[in-house]
């Protein structure tokens, strides 16, 4: 029998979306499908939406919750598959994606976590591929060296089952992918696109993206001190170069000049990287005040 894929749908008020979302992933075919959806209590034409399907459905509820990661917990509470992933409400997965994740893990038995590629798209915004650069490790996930959108991932059940960290309403999946690197274990790339990420208004990505950049710099030094040598160095280094390209954004020249220092000093590998380039590019072409 195929491996059993869970998937869980986190839904608050994309009725008009959410239709779309469930047909991506019914529309698979897989013969081994557990679907749930997690309604936090929509009042538009979500629970209409989701009634619909709901004989397809292994599960699903409307009921008020703390919001998007508390949605997706108490969903994976509920599966029993062997592979989990999840869906926001208004992204879709590409056809085929379920069969090329199960037949990949059937061959390579020793993987647990998978990350395929992502289309991003939407209204007034260009329809583009990522190929993703998957994380190899937590530094490189702390330092932001990685590009690997969340609908493209999928993990052996058993690996995530303690759930996502609500301390991290923004960056929880990022959150996830660093302590699964700093516990040892590895993302495999299949070089396949598996979802389609939708930019909208009132998308987290587009209306709340400080939010989602805040909690990234705060991860980094929450997880700064588990790293060591030069990772470490690493991790801290990037932290001043964002520092440093913001002083520039505001014109503070030499403040910007000072952090991009402290970075050069803290970690002289940076020399070789895009990074250290761009934020002097920045600060020397920014002009500004001192």
């Amino acid at each position: 029998m195929s491996l059993k894929i869970s998937i869980v749908t986190p839904s608050f008020n994309q009725g008009h979306f959410l239709e779309e979302t469930i047909l991506s992933v019914l529309n698979q075919r897989y013969p081994n499908l557990e679907y749930i959806i997690i309604d936090g209590g929509s009042t538009d034409q979500s629970v209409d939406v989701i009634r619909r399907y709901e004989k397809h459905l292994a599960y699903w509820v409307s009921e008020k919750d703390r919001g998007q990661v508390h949605a997706i917990n108490k969903g994976l509470q509920r599966t029993t598959g062997d592979i989990f992933a999840f869906l926001n409400s208004d992204d879709v997965y590409l056809p085929g994606t379920f069969s090329a994740v199960a037949q990949y893990f059937d061959a390579h038995p020793e993987s647990e976590w998978v990350c395929g590629d992502t289309v991003m798209f939407g209204e007034g915004c260009q329809t583009n591929l990522v190929r993703a650069n998957v994380p190899k490790s937590a530094a490189q996930c702390l330092s932001w060296a990685y590009r690997a959108p969340q609908p493209g991932h999928f993990w052996k059940r058993n690996l995530v089952q303690d759930g996502f960290d609500e301390a991290w309403p923004y960056d929880f999946d990022h959150d996830m992918y660093v302590r699964l690197l700093l516990a040892g274990h590895k993302c495999s790339h299949i070089a396949l696109p598996f979802a389609a990420y939708r930019l909208h208004p009132v998308s987290k990505t587009v209306a709340e993206g400080h939010h989602q950049i805040a909690e990234f710099d705060l991860s980094a030094e929450v997880y700064e001190s588990r790293l060591s040598g030069a990772d470490r160095r690493w991790c801290r280094s990037t932290r001043f170069l964002r520092l440093s390209f913001a002083a520039s954004e505001t014109g503070k020249t030499k403040e910007g000049m000072r952090w991009l220092l402290r970075a050069l000093v803290t970690y002289p590998e940076g020399l070789a990287k895009r990074p250290f380039w761009g934020c002097l590019h920045k600060l020397t072409t920014n002009g500004g005040r001192n």
